[in-house]
């Protein structure tokens, strides 16, 4: 436990595109479960629970070399990176944070941290809130991994730019996360506090680097 720091979550957050370089796993949240297998770069399968299986391919992604130990933690990236390390997204951008949860690394309140076992693998796991700066990957309350007022503010230069429709919502108090030691994945994001109804997901990692070629035959 003596590793387990903010700034050890915050770096394993930032981290994901240079631990991994194939996952399968499965993945839920309030639109039901699928099953999926990953290759980086740019090669997505995902099954859904009636047996389709749906492909996404993008020629264009960018590979990452391997970090040089497999416990290597990276620092913050350059504004200009920010995108760069995107995986193919299902349904919506909160599956590319989960995969690259590089938004939970800055302006997040860390609290709570402690080592847990997730689907059986070793996770760091805190209770975090979402602080002023909060840059989503896709915010305003839209895909956010941390779905709050400084997310909506996110896509707002100020409070008078939000549509009086949007405003006066309730958050939850804060969300329970935790990620995946060895990939730095999101593996589970449930909120605590507020209203029911807010963002969730959970994922169960089945293996790390297998062998996909068989799947993915270019």
């Amino acid at each position: 436990m003596s590793d387990v720091t903010v700034d050890a979550f915050q770096a394993l957050a930032r981290s994901s595109p240079w631990r991994w370089r194939t996952l399968h796993f499965r993945h839920r949240d309030d639109g039901g479960e699928v099953e999926a297998w990953l290759r980086r770069p740019g090669r997505l399968l995902v099954r859904t629970d009636d047996g389709r299986e749906h492909r996404v391919t993008e020629d264009g992604a960018r590979p990452v070399a391997p970090a040089p130990q497999p416990d290597a933690m990276v620092g913050p990236r350059p504004d200009l990176l920010r995108f760069e390390y995107d995986d193919p997204m299902w349904q919506n951008y909160s599956w590319v944070a989960m995969l690259d949860p590089v938004e939970l690394s800055h302006h997040v309140e860390v609290a709570n941290l402690r080592e847990d076992q997730v689907a059986g693998r070793t996770a760091w796991r805190a209770d975090l809130r979402a602080l002023p700066g909060y840059d989503p990957r896709c915010g305003g309350n839209c895909c956010e991994l941390l779905y709050s007022e400084a997310a909506l503010m996110a896509d707002f230069n100020s409070p008078e730019e939000v549509p009086k429709a949007w405003r006066g919502r309730t958050y939850p108090d804060h969300y329970d996360v935790a990620l995946d030691v060895q990939t730095g994945v999101v593996v589970r994001c449930r909120p605590v506090g507020g209203e029911e109804g807010a963002a969730w997901l959970e994922v169960d990692i089945l293996e790390v680097d297998a062998d996909l070629d068989a799947l993915f035959q270019d």
